[in-house]
């Protein structure tokens, strides 16, 4: 049987292998039959309401033990729309607990689901929700999950709020830099920045900030990482920012970075710990990962759009950014932006330079290298990133996936990698991986073992819309894309292509690139693992499902 192989060839031949080729991977339901996710009445998920967004995560309450599918996802109830989660397990899902919002009347959104603490064996989930405590500003949260009971948790599944109280004994723990301003679009990841200790969860999120030139505030990326105290409702440490009251359960969290941005003001006076290049106009999409030798050193990414107010550009631009130790920055750490065209550079996220906002922002070429479009001028958008590496043995590097505009309106698919320690290089001999003749949005990237896997929507005629997902196979030496869905993703228990909501077909595997697996190496509970991917599908009310490769 033939592969459905995409080849490191031209776009023609490229095309034609996606039209005639036939997979030799495929999907299958979650159970096989498929069985829709958002549908549990007992537990406050009414079927017959619309899901929205989701985000998926391989984990297990067993540290070493097999990992199973988790998914977070948007839930409408009502007037009101709740974060809900469920595992899937011994052939069935399962709902972990209450919704998670912190008011259960408002609107929770964008939740993103990953695991940490000791054996990376504790679900945790950020999301965001308007506060009428806040005067309906919408703020971030975290929650952590409880499967058992005991002195830390209290009940037996159940979701813990964790933060420092920013309402003045109200018990709210939001992560937002100011609760007076509108944040968003959250990102979680656990992981460690010393070899061998439990991973916490960093959260990354895009949040209005700053007045430069008199444009107003504009969406900033922020990131925090969490500090546990020794016991619970304790007063967070000194000097822990943003400040709050004592913890409401036993986590405060910290803001990361070196001050660069005045909440009502530009560089003068800084404050906040922005990641912009250009902190004049809107970070959005931010996505986080731990990657490098144990897996110690996080990654950003995000894109940036708008009108600039410092002359630089005004089309969308993918940036990464990662860790670097400094003691007097917040959280320890300072962040150094690395893109396509930094190869022996050091381009700290400061406020350096003519611009007074870095050596990226000091002009339009300096910002174009420090970007990961492949076009520097060309509209690049919503990209996500992992950990993981090609050749087992070796540290994990960074892989980003991000849709960008490729001429007539056309958006296609491009993966690129971290190479030398200091730039990114496309991959896939810089050919995008989706379909050239349609647009393409919303991509995804994790790891199984040692291969990348990656998911996208793609839009056909009449409005439609299908999702697709695929990985590499042959390493470094000689790599091919394999389509397991050469069609699109089917409707479960068929073989016709789902049409899905406009929301991202979320992708994870149970064999992930962190310490717990070597780096991919040794998947939990032995085995080979598989990837799983969950997808919205349209129409009313919107169904959630998920499949796996088979």
């Amino acid at each position: 049987m033939r592969r459905n192989v995409r080849r490191v060839v031209s776009l023609t031949a490229v095309f034609l292998l996606f039209m005639t080729g036939t997979a030799l991977a495929a999907v299958i339901g979650l159970p096989a039959s498929g069985v829709q996710v958002n549908k549990d009445i007992a537990n406050g998920i009414n079927p017959k309401l619309s899901g929205g967004a989701t985000d998926v995560a391989g984990g297990s309450l067993t540290a070493g033990a097999a990992e199973v599918p988790w998914i977070s996802f948007e839930q409408k109830a009502g007037k009101a729309q709740h974060i809900f989660v469920r595992s899937f397990a011994a052939g069935k899902w399962t709902t972990r607990g209450q919704s998670l919002n912190i008011d259960p009347g408002a609107e929770a959104e964008a939740p993103s689901i990953d695991f940490a603490g000791a054996g990376r064996a504790t679900p945790w989930t950020a999301w965001y929700e308007d506060s009428d405590r806040f005067k309906g500003k919408t703020q971030i949260f975290a929650s952590r999950f409880c499967a058992a009971a005991n002195a830390v948790c209290g009940a037996a599944n159940i979701w813990v709020p964790e933060g420092q109280d920013r309402a003045a004994g109200h018990l709210i723990p939001s992560l937002n830099i100011h609760t007076s301003r509108n944040a968003e679009n959250p990102s979680l990841a656990g992981g460690a920045t010393v070899a061998g200790a439990d991973p916490g969860p960093w959260v990354a999120w895009e949040e209005e900030d700053g007045n430069i030139a008199g444009s107003g505030p504009h969406d900033q990326i922020f990131v925090s990482k969490p500090i546990k105290n020794s016991s619970a409702r304790a007063v967070c440490p000194p000097g822990t920012r943003p400040h709050g009251g004592k913890s409401v359960s036993f986590f405060c969290w910290q803001q990361v970075g070196l001050d660069r941005l005045a909440a009502n003001d530009s560089f003068t006076n800084p404050t906040d710990p922005t990641l912009d290049i250009d902190p004049s106009r809107d970070g959005v999409q931010p996505d986080i990962a731990f990657t490098g030798p144990s897996d110690t050193v996080a990654w950003v990414v995000w894109y940036e759009k708008g009108h600039t107010h410092i002359g630089l550009r005004n089309n969308e631009q993918v940036f990464a950014a990662k860790i670097v130790s400094k003691t007097s920055a917040d959280g320890g750490f300072q962040w150094q932006a690395v893109g396509s065209g930094t190869a022996g550079l050091t381009e700290t996220l400061d406020n350096s330079g003519p611009k007074h906002f870095g050596a990226c922002s000091a002009s339009k070429s300096n910002e174009n290298r420090c970007s990961l479009n492949k076009v520097a001028a060309n509209d690049a958008e919503d990209p996500r990133v992992a950990a993981g590496t090609l050749v087992q043995g070796t540290p994990t590097v960074p892989w980003v996936v991000w849709s960008e505009e490729i001429g007539g309106g056309i958006h296609a698919i491009f993966v690129a990698h971290l190479v030398g320690g200091d730039h990114f290089e496309l991959f896939n001999g810089g050919q995008p991986v989706s379909n050239i003749t349609r647009d393409a949005s919303l991509p995804d990237i994790t790891f199984l073992g040692n291969e990348p896997v990656i998911t996208w929507n793609e839009a056909f005629p009449g409005g439609h819309r299908r999702a697709f997902m695929g990985h590499f196979i042959g390493g470094a030496v000689n790599p091919q894309f394999v389509f397991d869905t050469p069609h699109g993703v089917p409707v479960p228990g068929s073989a016709t292509p789902a049409n899905v909501a406009n929301f991202r077909p979320s992708v994870s595997s149970t064999c992930q690139a962190d310490p717990f697996t070597t780096d991919g190496s040794l998947c939990p509970g032995g085995g080979s693992g598989f990837a799983f991917l969950s997808f919205t599908q349209a129409g009313t009310p919107r169904k959630i499902f998920a499949e796996r490769q088979k």
